[in-house]
């Protein structure tokens, strides 16, 4: 009866020591574990980005920081379009972290059987990008008090669907265009930080400017005075490119035709009165380094001020080239 308690003391030193074994075993196995990187993906997510970053659609917590931001920029594809909807699986989640060089079993990682993301969308509707155009328009005239513009109609085929986030709006026009009768013009949606969209609009517009026309009929070389000429505001569309706009250009010009009446004025239609003709007798003048040289010569054809016309040099009777300083005086240049 004396011996049962000897036997039972190396039991209870083997329990003991057995305790402490599965304890240290525990606190060591918990220590391990608080060093693990803990990811949890989450069953429903909206998406922003057009890529699906893992930290997009997870908490992802950890003390190795380098380890999380690695974590968080891993791509696992294409979002969906703004407004739609695309799911992952755990399979295609477990892959990816593998092609990053990520052992799963080495992260404390929780991942539902299938993940659904959504993409966050709003609706830029037709009126609202009619207000776009609209502004692109005026500020095109605005600060030019000759020119107005009304728009007669504005055509957007459809509302525009983005990705939730900054967004920007920008007009452009077709570089030859001087925004006169019907134009197509782009409008590009930028979303941050990578979405962008592209949709056609089409307008017409009654742009008018001013410009100078004849106020009655004028016949072939008539000098120009303020009362032949008025200005009048007409509509761009129908105007040639090259044109008059300032009266103080055309008057003490003539004309190089007949121009009927209300005929919008175009430089080609118009020249300086010839200060010579063919025939006169001038003054050929050559100045260079201080040196001024002068002789007598007629001139071969007619000429206004500032054109360059041949004229002979009487003195050795050769034809030099001269430009037209006065009624009287040509000047040679070297």
């Amino acid at each position: 009866m004396e011996k049962t308690p000897l036997l039972r003391r190396p039991l209870r030193r083997l329990a003991a020591a057995a305790l402490v074994l599965v304890v240290s075993a525990a606190v060591i196995s918990a220590s391990g574990a608080t060093g693990l990187i803990s990811v949890r993906v989450y069953d429903q997510v909206e998406v922003l980005a057009d890529q699906i970053l893992l930290g997009a659609i997870a908490r992802i917590d950890g003390g190795d920081t380098a380890s999380v931001r690695k974590l968080e920029s891993l791509a696992l594809g294409r979002s969906p379009l703004p407004g739609k909807t695309r799911s992952l699986d755990a399979a295609t989640i477990l892959g990816r972290l593998r092609q990053s060089g990520v052992d799963p079993e080495r992260l404390d990682l929780q991942v539902p059987p299938e993940v659904v993301l959504s993409r966050g969308a709003v609706t830029i509707e037709r009126e609202q990008i009619e207000q776009i155009v609209r502004r692109f328009l005026q500020e095109q005239v605005a600060g030019k008090p000759a020119e107005s513009i009304a728009i007669k109609d504005i055509r957007v085929s459809e509302a525009v669907v983005l990705p939730k986030g900054p967004m920007a709006a920008h007009v452009n026009a077709p570089k030859s265009s001087e925004l006169a009768g019907s134009v197509p013009l782009q409008v590009t949606f930028s979303v941050e930080p990578d979405f962008e969209r592209r949709v056609w609009v089409s307008v017409s517009l009654e742009r008018r400017v001013n410009v100078v026309v004849a106020r009655r009929p004028l016949g072939r070389f008539k000098p120009l005075e303020a009362d032949d000429i008025e200005v009048k505001a007409l509509d761009l569309a129908g105007l040639p490119a090259e044109r008059i706009e300032d009266p103080e250009v055309a008057i003490g010009k003539r004309t190089r035709r007949a121009v009927d009446s209300g005929t919008v004025l175009r430089p080609d239609l118009l020249e300086y009165p010839p200060l010579v003709k063919r025939g006169d007798r001038v003054r050929i003048i050559a100045e260079k380094a201080g040196l001024r040289i002068s002789a007598f010569g007629q001139v071969k054809q007619k000429g206004a001020q500032g054109e360059l016309i041949p004229v002979v040099n009487l003195d050795s009777n050769k034809v030099v080239h001269a430009r037209v300083v006065d009624s009287q005086t040509v000047r040679i240049e070297f």
